[in-house]
């Protein structure tokens, strides 16, 4: 071998470690084991207990990650206990005195770590007795939402020992448990007995109902068994419960708060919609005369609005509402607020607050409408606008159909009022299916508050017609009276509710898909109802016809709706399930 080989040799040497430098030793694959148990104290199933700590040591080092979501301690506690990491050790130390032969149960749900990669143990479950035996029954089942079918995470259900219905809110639950992301729950270690079972919400951490809390229960009365058949397998159970999760019609009424944000009006936000319209006084000789109060569609937020220039140029103003709130245990009560709303002018030089003068001189009415080419035929016309109306010239406002290309003929069209915020109108006339028309509002046809005035607006607008809908005949088998049938889209959310008949025909529905909910309208109030605890009723029940609808347009489909055909709790199609618990609670 000559010099030259030499050299290259010793370049690809030196190229090969260099390049390997950096590198550093590369480790094994991430880790993803959870720590293991080495030793308990004491030891799972251990009876005669008269300690108050209970220690685990593990074989790595670990950490607690949210104790307070997923520790789980039977029976439940009213002082929640001491819980400690150091090292490989999670120690539990119990405040409330351990009751005489009594079975304890913790779950760590996944609070339990490991140090670096936060691998959590999952299910972790130890029991213990402080008498000569540990109960072994156990109890399994779902927690459904009651509108709609979702499983439900994060519930507390519980067993109560004490028959009385009173006692869902005097005492705390006997036995608990949380359910899953698939609203799956166990209640474990359970005392030979008859039971009461329960769902909750349980907002106030205390194990029974707290009024506005969610909750769910079951009319049947729970008798847990363990059992071995013929072939020596064991049975425990029952495993199958069913619970519809639900939250009661009472709303916490309240005022939030009063926000100025322009010096011409000023908005009042409530918690909830308000029944009944507040009473406002003005304060501090102010007048209220040339005020005009604009409640929202919802009710729950009222707007002031300042018609003289007195009162918008002052920068508080003061004023009392009397107006219905919630007490503690829901009850409404009248109340009065005295509100002072405040106005802070914005910093702005000479040229920018004349230039915004000058805009609002010259603001005109910007006028809305659903009016478009293509409308569906059962649109109804209206025209809005961002400020309440004061008046409307109905001769300014004009419907016309073309006949050919240089006719057209004017159609009658009467206003009705559209809600109760005075923006918006209804303008209700007979219009054809595959016709053209033309809305017209002429310049100065409506007029708001403030006295200012629209410009013309010009809008084209059709229908849609008969061949670009599908139809949908529902034949419903067991048919009942009180069945509701609502037309879904794939977010689950509901697009139409309409009386079901034993073949509800479903007209003008767009070509795409589709899924059918029925309910049963018990109190015949034409909408789905929530239950009640005070009065013991339970939600309307709910059943989803089991697969989606694929519809097209100019087709007419035929379905058969038997909601028997499987349990409710199982009607809902797969496609559309989603866990309720992040909304629900």
């Amino acid at each position: 071998m000559n010099l030259k080989h030499y050299n290259i040799l010793f370049c690809i040497f030196l190229f090969a470690s260099c390049a390997n430098r950096g590198i550093g030793p590369q480790g094994g694959p991430k880790d993803t084991i959870p720590p293991k148990v080495v030793k308990e104290l004491p030891e799972n199933g251990t009876v005669n207990y008269t300690g108050k700590t209970v220690t685990i040591l593990f074989d790595e080092y670990v950490q607690l990650d949210n104790v307070a979501a997923n520790l789980m301690i039977c029976p439940p506690q009213r002082q929640q206990p001491e819980i400690k990491q150091v090292g490989k050790t999670v120690k539990l130390t119990f405040e409330d005195p351990l009751l005489d032969s009594t079975t304890y149960s913790i779950d760590f749900g996944s609070a339990i770590c490991d140090f670096h990669e936060k691998n959590p143990l999952k299910n972790y479950f130890i029991a213990f007795s402080t008498g000569p035996e540990i109960d072994t029954l156990e109890v399994f089942g779902h927690v459904y939402n009651a509108e709609d079918l979702n499983p439900v995470s994060g519930v507390v259900v519980g067993l109560q020992a004490n028959l009385d219905d009173s006692a869902f809110t005097t005492q705390p639950m006997t036995r608990i448990s949380k359910t899953n992301e698939k609203g799956h729950f166990g209640i474990h270690n359970i005392k030979k007995g008859v039971y009461r079972l329960y769902g909750l919400g349980d907002v106030s951490s205390d194990y029974m109902f707290q009024p506005g809390e969610a909750l769910a229960w079951s009319d049947s009365l729970v008798t847990p068994v363990s059992e071995v058949d013929s072939a020596g397998n064991v049975y425990v159970g029952p495993s199958d419960l069913v619970l519809y999760y639900f939250k009661e019609n009472k709303t916490r009424r309240a005022f939030m708060r009063a926000r100025r944000e322009e010096a011409h009006s000023i908005v009042l936000t409530f918690s909830a919609p308000q029944d009944s319209m507040p009473r406002i006084t003005a304060l501090d000789s102010v007048s209220m005369e040339r005020v005009y109060i604009q409640p929202s569609d919802r009710k729950d937020t009222i707007t002031l609005w300042l018609r003289d220039s007195s009162l918008i140029s002052r920068d508080s103003i003061r004023f009392e509402m009397t107006y219905y709130r919630t007490d503690s245990v829901y009850n409404l009560e009248l109340a009065t607020d005295t509100i002072t709303a405040l106005y802070r002018k914005p910093n702005m030089t000479a040229k920018v607050a004349e230039n915004k003068r000058r805009q609002a001189e010259a603001r005109r009415v910007e006028i809305r409408s659903n009016a478009r080419q293509k409308m569906d035929v059962y649109d109804t016309l209206y025209i809005a606008s961002s400020l309440p109306i004061d008046s409307i010239v109905a001769d300014s406002i004009l419907l016309r159909q073309k006949i050919d290309s240089t006719r057209w003929r004017n159609l009658p069209i009467r206003l009705a009022l559209r809600d109760s915020s005075h923006t918006s109108y209804w303008l209700l006339c007979n219009l054809e299916k595959g016709a053209e028309y033309e809305l017209r509002v002429d310049s100065n046809a409506v007029w708001d508050i403030y006295g200012k005035s629209n410009r013309e607006k010009v809008l084209p607008l059709s229908l849609k017609n008969d061949d670009e809908y599908a139809t949908l005949t529902v034949k419903m088998a067991n048919y009942r009276p009180e069945m509701r049938l609502q037309v879904l889209d794939d977010k689950d959310k509901v697009l139409r509710d309409v009386q079901a008949e034993a073949n509800t025909v479903l007209h003008y529905l767009a070509p795409t898909s589709y899924y059918l909910r029925m309910y049963l309208d018990l109190d015949g109030d034409g909408k789905w109802t929530t239950g009640s605890w005070e009065q013991k009723r339970q939600p309307e029940p709910v059943y989803y016809f089991p697969s989606k609808l694929s519809l097209k347009a100019n087709w007419e489909f035929e379905e058969t709706f038997d909601y028997t055909a499987k349990p409710q709790a199982e009607s809902k199609p797969a496609e559309i399930i989603k866990d309720a618990g992040s909304t629900k609670k």
